[in-house]
């Protein structure tokens, strides 16, 4: 969460810049400006909006988005969109301030994660045996916001997005209907794919280093064992590594699963304590230069992600 006093200074040049920009400019070259919170959302407007709009994110690849601040150019960019979509579900818990502080009514805005039923984090998420029996809650009660790593979710938020886009742009509304539907046809495809795949694993437990796959798992059967909890900052001490590899031994857990954004020094500890092999897996946060220059997408990236899974689990 961001310091209260960051927090302050985002607010005053917030204002400022309200006070001084007059009221920006409905589209960008005659098309509509979209603002998304970080890539899978710009990923799904880029389909869903097709030639129609321009989008761009306000979380930079590379940067972690839970770590997320935004600064005054950030609110100077928001200021200028006609729309702005995040994920919800406290993935940007300053989205709140950073709307009120820009102050335009004509701002359509969307929370992408409405309509989901959200799964309540776990913060101390370690022993993941323990989770999935307590249903997986945060004594604080927040929620788990990584939707998109479900795609069967992930239409849902399609639709969220394609609903903003209509409000906004009432004349494409037949154009971002019909790109929706392709897309979410493309998003059912990768949802067979990866049920086809889990429905033959001879594992079912997945040891990754945050808990990124709560939702995924809930879909697909698995049962997520997390290093960290939903807060990739929450290092485990070492009585939570020794309760995790004592959890992969106990239940035959021969991968690790790491994120390119988290540090990989436990799943590297674990992996050594148990014999097994270190995988990637994608969380989508963000292209990497060589990711964007090889035109992977969303949909590729966890087609990757199933390819690794498949290793890990042993699926046929």
């Amino acid at each position: 969460m961001m310091p209260a006093f960051a927090a302050v200074l985002v607010l005053a040049a917030a204002l400022a810049l309200a006070g001084c920009t007059g009221s920006p400019p409905q589209s960008d070259g005659g098309k509509v400006k979209v603002v998304a919170s970080f890539y899978p959302l710009y990923d799904f407007a880029e389909n869903v909006g097709g030639d129609r709009v321009v989008v761009t994110t306000l979380i930079p690849t590379g940067v972690e988005p839970h770590e997320f601040e935004p600064t005054a150019s950030d609110i100077r960019e928001l200021s200028g969109a006609d729309v702005f979509l995040y994920n919800g579900a406290n993935m940007e818990p300053w989205a709140d301030r950073v709307i009120e502080s820009v102050g335009k009514d004509d701002l359509v805005v969307s929370d992408t994660s409405r309509g989901i039923a959200l799964r309540e984090s776990d913060e101390d998420g370690h022993h993941g045996e323990e989770a999935e029996t307590e249903g997986g809650h945060s004594h604080e009660g927040g929620f788990d916001p990584h939707i998109w790593l479900s795609p069967a979710l992930a239409k849902v938020q399609v639709n969220n997005i394609r609903d903003a886009l209509i409000k906004a742009d009432p004349e494409g509304k037949a154009e971002y209907e019909k790109n929706a539907a392709e897309y979410n046809a493309r998003l059912d495809a990768l949802d067979s794919k990866i049920m086809a795949a889990m429905a033959n694993c001879t594992k079912k437990d997945i040891l990754v280093t945050h808990a990124t796959l709560g939702y995924f798992c809930e879909r697909y059967g698995c049962l997520q064992i997390a290093i960290s909890g939903v807060d990739p900052e929450a290092e485990p001490s070492p009585a939570d590594l020794a309760s995790i590899i004592d959890q992969a031994r106990e239940r035959n857990v021969s991968a690790v699963f790491f994120e390119s954004m988290i540090d990989p020094r436990s799943a590297q500890t674990i992996s050594s304590e148990i014999n097994g092999s270190v995988l990637a897996f994608n969380s989508v946060h963000g292209l990497t230069p060589e990711e964007s220059a090889a035109g992977e997408d969303y949909i590729s990236l966890m087609e990757g992600n199933l390819a690794n899974i498949k290793i890990g689990l042993g699926c046929g």
